[in-house]
């Protein structure tokens, strides 16, 4: 049985097959992977079942389950949100609550490869936008939401300084035409 949504993202069906028995969608937002996964976000959406914020006024909240709870954790474009002395907490809890065999899958916008802006990109006067009249310069191009520049290296970064073992199970599947790279480890 499959948690996709029938009008999944196609993004989302790159880890498909990562997405098996009792999960958790973690920074869902409005865009939840399916109402048969638990959803969490730190924001109150519809359709999100719980609202945690597990880093917040500097301090660490780790969400409220057991350790080895769930077969697999979805995050599609919300590490990259958290503070850079926050992400590795937030990567660990959810390494946390997965069952030793489970599956962390993440997407993020590859800022790495240039298929997604940099966090801090402008638009110049140059910029094709600016020349239409479509953008301003100096106009972010990037999300302001997010910390630091994703890609696969800092998503090996977490994995290598996590305190749980971890395998790489996929990476990079999602076709380049796209601005998001995945990145999917089983928890040893």
């Amino acid at each position: 049985m499959t948690h996709l949504k029938e009008d999944a993202q196609f993004e989302f069906k790159a880890v498909e097959k990562f997405l098996v028995g009792m999960g958790m969608d973690f920074g869902c937002g409005s865009n939840r992977l399916s109402p048969t996964v638990f959803s969490v976000d730190r924001h109150r959406e519809q359709g999100v079942d719980f609202v945690w914020n597990i880093v917040h006024e500097g301090g660490r909240y780790p969400i409220p389950f057991s350790d080895n709870t769930f077969d697999f954790i979805f995050t599609s474009h919300a590490l990259e949100d958290f503070e850079l002395d926050e992400v590795q907490f937030a990567f660990d809890e959810l390494l946390r609550l997965i069952k030793p065999g489970g599956y962390l899958i993440t997407i993020g916008p590859d800022m790495q490869n240039n298929r997604y802006p940099k966090w801090d990109e402008v638009f110049t006067e140059e910029s094709p936008e600016v020349i239409k009249g479509e953008r301003q310069i100096n106009e972010l191009k990037g999300n302001p939401s997010h910390r630091y520049d994703w890609g696969l290296d800092f998503c090996h970064k977490l994995k290598n300084e996590s305190r749980y073992q971890t395998e790489i199970m996929q990476e990079d599947v999602i076709p380049h035409n796209t601005m998001s790279i995945d990145f999917v480890i089983k928890k040893l």
